[in-house]
């Protein structure tokens, strides 16, 4: 998909957000509507779909995270509201960050992330893709650079705690989240 980011158009690949027709259910949908011998036009019934319809079925309103230059940027209604370095996925330890396009599942205050070798208390958690999301990193003191090459996050997006309030309050379930 092409997409316009903040500082150019790019091509983004794939990620979990998108429209996807739930087959089973659909057919089943059809299969009654056939047999009833009306005359009429049914939607398919999805499994999950985006927030809008449009060209780019993203809108105005989504979470930009630029990995190259370890940036994010938050939009609403197509203003930018919030920008701030992060340090994401350490590509050093294969842990680098995904892209794509993702649905912000949910977002969660005061909680504990834990992996194979770690606990780490957060106060804002805003998950996008499985276990990776974006949360305060209170630990540390530098954002941005080529920190996230040796000294990244499992794959997350850590944000500096003086900005992560201000994205959390923003971002809303569903919400796109586009890595690239």
């Amino acid at each position: 998909m092409t997409f316009n980011s903040t500082d150019k158009n790019i091509t983004i690949g794939v990620g979990s957000y998108g429209w996807a027709i739930h087959r089973d259910k659909t057919t089943d949908a059809l299969i009654e509507h056939i047999e009833s011998n009306e005359n009429k036009v049914i939607e398919p019934i999805y499994s999950f779909r985006d927030l809008e319809r449009s060209t780019n079925d993203i809108g105005s309103s989504y979470v930009e995270i630029d990995l190259k230059n370890q940036m994010v940027y938050v939009y609403r209604d197509g203003q930018l509201r919030v920008k701030t370095k992060t340090v994401t996925g350490n590509v050093s330890r294969g842990k680098a960050t995904p892209t794509g396009i993702y649905p912000l599942n949910y977002k969660e205050r005061d909680t504990v992330l834990r992996g194979e070798d770690y606990e780490s208390p957060v106060k804002y958690w805003m998950p996008f893709n499985y276990h990776i999301g974006l949360h305060d990193a209170d630990l540390k003191t530098e954002f941005g650079g080529d920190i996230y090459e040796k000294n990244g996050s499992n794959g997350c997006i850590n944000l500096p705690p003086e900005n992560t309030k201000a994205i959390f309050d923003l971002v809303y379930p569903g919400m796109p989240v586009i890595v690239h």
